[in-house]
């Protein structure tokens, strides 16, 4: 028997939500961030998008620019995870009828 694998959250709708959020580290317009240490990701994948956050462009980049993701939240005292599920929540809410 065959397990299926774990299949990722893909919707653009919230995406597009998020990005209209302000930047969680210093307030200005947002792009989504995935979290990449939210949930197991296979080769090249993305978490969910459950799984993202709004950053500006310039903050986005040095997140990235910095590599340890974890560490990077923790020095800017932000815990990511629950700003995503918080907010995903909320955004289940208002579409379950669709």
């Amino acid at each position: 028997m065959l397990i299926p694998k774990d299949r990722k959250i893909r919707d653009e709708r919230y995406l597009k939500q998020v990005r209209g959020e302000p930047c969680l580290i210093c307030g200005t317009g947002g792009e989504a961030h995935h979290v990449m240490f939210a949930e197991h990701r296979g080769m090249a994948q993305k978490v969910g998008d459950n799984w993202v956050v709004p950053l500006c462009h310039s903050c986005h980049m040095e997140l990235h620019a910095f590599g340890d993701e974890r560490s990077w939240w923790d020095i800017h005292g932000i815990e990511p995870l629950s700003w995503a599920e918080k907010h995903w929540a909320k955004y289940l809410e208002g579409h379950e009828d669709d």
